[in-house]
């Protein structure tokens, strides 16, 4: 005989939708446009200055710096002169010749004179080659009383210091635009004074107590060499 199914241990709970355990959340509405970032307006390219002009800036505001920063770095007479002898020395040259040509006067130590077009642009190169000798010239003469001071003889430190310490002059002769003016840039020029005495010291290794000297002696070569190549070009153009 078969065995009967064994009755059901209770009612049957009837099913349907299992109950939230928790509190329903509210239905999500439309989510919110996060705002747009502000626009950066757009960054103007930055002037930067050239290299030398860069430099020269660097030597009248932080002269101690920048003589420190020269005096390590490795540097032949040639990058010497194409990134920076040639720029700087050409500032009072262009500004006398321009200067000359509006006015139609040139200044000097020895007074004013008229001049004609044709000669002031002939004054202007023959000023700017012998600026070039002459910066050499000056290097030289560094370099050879270096010993006398107790410094030591380098021909490119020398033509650094030359070349560095002349910014001033140069910078100065900007002022030969104006020809009645000319004469000013002379004072500007005797700044270059200071940074021969801050110079000399690192890079030609001469002793402190004796920079003075040494700077004064240099200083006196510089100025009657930047005499003599003044009182050259008027001999040269017939004045």
């Amino acid at each position: 005989m078969r065995t009967p199914p064994p009755p059901p241990r209770g009612p049957t709970p009837p099913r349907g939708p299992t109950p939230p355990r928790g509190p329903t959340p509210p239905p999500r509405g439309p989510t919110a446009a996060k705002p747009a970032p502000p626009r950066t307006a757009p960054r103007k390219a930055s002037r930067r200055l050239p290299g030398w002009l860069a430099r020269a800036q660097r030597l009248l505001l932080q002269p101690g710096q920048e003589w420190q920063a020269i005096a390590t770095e490795f540097a032949t007479s040639g990058p010497i002169y194409s990134r920076y002898i040639v720029p700087m020395a050409a500032i009072g040259p262009v500004a006398a010749t321009v200067g000359t040509i509006v006015f139609g006067v040139r200044n000097s130590i020895a007074g004013s004179y008229g001049m004609s077009m044709g000669d002031a642009v002939t004054s202007g190169v023959l000023d700017y080659a012998l600026t070039l000798v002459g910066v050499y010239v000056f290097a030289l003469l560094i370099d050879v009383l270096a010993p006398s001071f107790g410094g030591q003889r380098n021909r490119v430190q020398a033509l650094k210091v030359a070349a560095y310490g002349s910014t001033p002059y140069w910078l100065g002769g900007a002022v030969a635009l104006f020809p009645k003016l000319s004469l000013i840039g002379g004072v500007l020029a005797l700044y270059s004074v200071r940074l021969l005495a801050l110079g000399l010291p690192p890079l030609m290794k001469a002793p402190r107590d004796k920079t003075a000297a040494y700077t004064l002696l240099v200083s006196i070569a510089g100025i009657i060499l930047a005499l003599v190549a003044s009182a050259v070009t008027p001999v040269v153009i017939g004045r």
